[in-house]
């Protein structure tokens, strides 16, 4: 029995055992509230830099076809939004995206998200409001979800930049433009 720091020497896996496979990245969906078209580019921008690699529109975005063209001028994002407009990526699979309620009951919001994640096989990204965000965060990366942030008044890179380090951490770097196309189906 161990106690404190041990050292365990590495035992190498029998002759023919296939390799673990290689852990899968995480989609990072940045979800911005409606406003301002200069601040939703500024936003995408700073987003897609810290690892964002797509962009949800709120269906109440002012002038949606004019953000649409700009956001698909100005950055490489996925453009998806809950209203049908032209020049935006359709998801072609059965990936969902699941936002979660507030609550203070982590051992619950551990298992709910568990149970999300494997009742979607397809893929699906989960959100958390207020303090739920982080838990919500770390069980998401946990149980092999994607991730979805947004906020009403906080700075979105901070917290694409947060979930970015955070997947990494966890062995699942956020997914290039090109992985996750593949991931949903959009070409």
């Amino acid at each position: 029995m161990c106690s404190g720091w041990c050292w365990v020497p590495e035992v190498p896996a029998p002759p023919g055992t296939p390799a673990p496979p290689a852990p899968a990245g995480t989609l990072i969906t940045v979800a911005p509230a409606a406003g301002p078209i200069g601040h939703l580019l500024r936003t995408a921008i700073d987003a897609e830099q810290v690892g964002a690699t797509r962009l949800h529109l709120p269906a109440d975005q002012l002038d949606l076809d004019v953000a649409v063209s700009a956001l698909r001028e100005q950055t490489t994002l996925i453009v998806t939004c809950d209203a049908h407009v032209a020049g935006l990526d359709v998801i072609g699979t059965d990936f969902a995206d699941v936002d979660l309620e507030q609550t203070t009951d982590l051992p619950a919001l551990v298992a709910e998200v568990a149970r999300v994640v494997a009742m979607h096989p397809a893929g699906v990204s989960i959100c958390g409001a207020g303090p739920a965000a982080l838990p919500v965060l770390l069980a998401t990366l946990a149980a092999g979800g994607h991730v979805r942030v947004a906020a009403a008044v906080k700075d979105h890179a901070a917290l694409v930049a947060r979930a970015s380090g955070l997947a990494r951490i966890a062995g699942r770097a956020p997914l290039d433009s090109a992985a996750a196309r593949r991931l949903l189906g959009t070409p």
